[in-house]
Formats: C-alpha cells, structure tokens, sequence
C-alpha cells in the first residue's frame, strides 16, 4: 500500500481546501475520532490510546522524523459492506516546494481503509458505497476529479475522486476503491489537514493557514 499512500498525498495538496456541513458529516460518519470536534492535541490523544484501535505502528515526532501511528480496529467498520479488516493510519507528511527557492512544509494524512472478500457481487456493491460516499461529499464540495489508478505499484484496477470546493483549491478529502494485484479489494477515505492553535484545519499548505482560517469562521 506504500505507493498508493504517496499518490495519495501527492495528489491531493495540488489546489487549496475549504469544507462544508456534508464534508463535516461525512468525518463523522466515517472516521471513529473526529479531528474537526475539538483541539487538536486531544484527537491525537484519543486515537493513540482508542481501546477499539489496535497499534500496529507508532512514531512519535523528533527533530528528524514525523509521527505516524497505524492500526487495525477491532470491530469498526463505517463501511455498509460487511469488511474482513479495517484500517487506520495517521501522520504527519513532508512536502517540498518551490523551484528557485524550495520551502518544505508538512501536512497531516489521516485515512480509514476497508478490505473485502473480492467477490464479483462484492467489488459491485463497493463501486456503489464509492460513488454513494463521493455524492453526498459533492453537495458541499462542488468540484471533482476521478482519475483511475493505472500505473501505481501493486494495484490492478480502482479510482481516486478527490473533492474541492474549487478547481483552485486543493482536495481536503478523497475516496478511493482498489483491487490490489493480490486480488484483495478496498475502499478508502483519506483527509488532509493542517493544524494551527491546536485546530485541526481542512487541507492546504502551511502559507494558506490565512485563508483557510477567514473561510472557517
């Protein structure tokens, strides 16, 4: 799953972010630890010490690492299709910019993964929970973009829709459907954020805080 993690993060931060009432609800719906309900500082707590989570990794951040924790629940599963695992992985990702000048700025990548019998019956009434999950993200963020997963390392067939309120501004969420080359099929949720005074913020680079911050209130 290492190369569709970094298609993943490189193809979301391109735009900017906003979010609306139906990108909020779907957090909620989805993810067992809302980052958006209260400071930041708390949902990494909760998602660390989350009795339902079982750690199957964990980083904390250093002067030369970011943190990072990934896990396997125990019997969540946000997904209307019955899932033989569920994943979560959580962490911090470098990104380097700028041609002359290069700037690295960091930006949080917070994604649910379920996995399911690959059965014909099966990948139909994921392709269904895909486009149902994208529909009701796009009554808030209007703009999307669906790009198949071709050429990406170990998966056979899937697609990416990534949403944003404008063609300008950058994808804060993402829904993706897999089957990987070991036929294991999947659904995934990713978010981008940022954080400033201990706020989760939807998406965007460190230099668009400002803007973000004046859409958010």
């Amino acid at each position: 799953m290492r190369y569709l993690l970094i298609f993943l993060f490189l193809s979301g931060p391109a735009n900017r972010a906003a979010a609306q009432e139906d990108f909020y609800t779907v957090v909620k719906d989805y993810f067992r630890v809302n980052p958006f309900a209260g400071q930041f500082s708390a949902f990494i707590n909760a998602v660390k010490t989350d009795p339902g989570l079982i750690i199957t990794r964990s980083a904390d951040k250093t002067d030369t690492s970011l943190f990072t924790i990934e896990g396997e629940y125990r019997s969540f599963n946000p997904f209307s299709i019955r899932a033989n695992k569920v994943e979560m992985a959580l962490g911090e990702k470098q990104r380097v910019y700028g041609a002359r000048r290069q700037v690295a700025d960091t930006i949080i990548l917070y994604q649910i993964t379920g996995f399911f019998d690959s059965t014909a019956q099966t990948v139909k009434a994921l392709k269904k929970e895909y486009k149902r999950i994208n529909n009701k993200i796009k009554r808030g963020l209007a703009v999307q973009s669906e790009v198949p997963l071709t050429g990406i390392n170990g998966i056979r067939e899937g697609a990416i829709t990534n949403h944003a309120r404008h063609e300008r501004l950058s994808a804060p969420i993402s829904v993706v459907w897999f089957i990987r080359e070991d036929g294991k099929l999947g659904l995934l949720v990713a978010l981008r954020m940022k954080y400033a005074n201990n706020r989760a913020i939807p998406s965007g680079l460190l230099t668009e805080y400002y803007y973000l911050n004046r859409v958010l209130r």
